[in-house]
């Protein structure tokens, strides 16, 4: 099943992409605008700001939208998830056996007059109580498609392999993990449109998701989510938002850097030969991300022949030295070839 936006704006984009030719000038338009015409880049310093993102959310969201695709596009295509997705959950049968009746002697004439005269008031009486418990009856029905809600939104669109990376997927909510933080997805019913009817709990050592009773069609409010956590995390740096009628978002900061193999106890846990260690770049802390992109300069260096970082810095330091006084190289052209240089 394709993603409800996918293909809607391709005519515009590639319009774009076609004026400019290049995709990390593409790439700069589309960020260029979201800093022009949106909030996308001013922070929320305090919790009544209603412009603006809080810190490091802007980044997260960018993140997740490339791990999606990433993921995607490296692994099986998202119609063979939704289809393994679907074929987990068993449809719901509406569909009644009716064992058949044994050979029974045909009743004479009278008795079957009779039969007939009981019949009629006997369904009088069936519709006579069928209007009497109409209500109860259709309460019962709205607990049944309110059951079913969340074992529908467990196997829609919106759920891809992202929002399992290094997770997994379970009754009411989805989670994936980096080594640093962890997102958790609750599904929540599609009646569910503001966040006052919600109950969502964040502490150091535990979370606790809930709705209104009127939302779940029950006559306590209904748990999706609650425990300890398996571990701690960082209250101050975590976040949460609600996606009207499909799910709440727990955006949570991991306390260390560690790989969890459940979200909270009791979870079924995951298999460790599972997670993936491979590290996002993004998430280096800055001296690693430097010293990555110094390892990635300089091998692209060599792959073009090119001096690397250690070579030029010999080279300038050399040029300096070239026309000094006492140098056998003064009054010549600087030519690094004539030198012997290790590095």
């Amino acid at each position: 099943m394709a993603a409800p936006m996918a293909g809607k704006f391709d005519g515009n984009l590639c319009d774009i992409l076609q004026h400019v030719q290049q995709i990390d000038t593409f790439l700069d338009v589309m960020f260029e605008f979201l800093y022009r015409r949106t909030d996308f880049y001013k922070l929320m310093r305090h919790e009544h700001d209603t412009m603006g993102l809080p810190p490091g959310m802007a980044k997260k969201l960018v993140m997740k939208a490339f791990t999606k695709y990433e993921k995607i596009g490296n692994g099986p295509p998202l119609e063979e998830l939704e289809s393994s997705l679907m074929a987990a959950v068993p449809n719901p049968s509406n569909t009644v056996e009716i064992t058949e009746l044994p050979d029974v002697e045909k009743p004479s004439s009278r008795e079957e007059s009779k039969s007939e005269d009981v019949g009629e008031r006997k369904e009088r009486l069936t519709d006579e109580t069928n209007e009497d418990r109409g209500e109860v009856a259709g309460e019962t029905v709205k607990q049944d498609l309110s059951s079913t809600t969340l074992q529908q939104k467990r196997t829609s669109a919106m759920i891809s392999s992202a929002d399992t990376y290094n997770g997994a997927l379970r009754e009411t909510y989805a989670w994936a993990q980096t080594l640093h933080d962890l997102d958790v997805k609750v599904f929540v019913p599609e009646t569910l449109k503001k966040a006052k009817d919600l109950k969502v709990e964040i502490k150091e050592d535990s979370i606790k998701v809930a709705v209104q009773s009127h939302h779940a069609g029950t006559s306590e409010p209904q748990v999706l989510i609650e425990g300890k956590l398996t571990m701690k995390i960082r209250c101050d740096e975590s976040i949460w938002s609600l996606h009207p009628g499909s799910y709440v978002q727990l955006s949570l900061e991991k306390h260390r850097d560690a790989w969890w193999r459940a979200v909270v106890q009791g979870e079924p846990e995951i298999d460790n030969k599972s997670i993936s260690n491979v590290q996002n770049v993004s998430d280096m802390d800055e001296d690693a991300q430097q010293d990555y992109q110094r390892v990635m300069f300089d091998m692209e260096q060599k792959r073009q022949g090119k001096p690397t970082i250690k070579e030029m810095e010999t080279q300038e330091i050399l040029r300096k030295a070239w026309n000094t006084d006492g140098s056998p190289f003064k009054g010549t052209e600087f030519d690094p070839s004539a030198l012997n240089i290790t590095t």
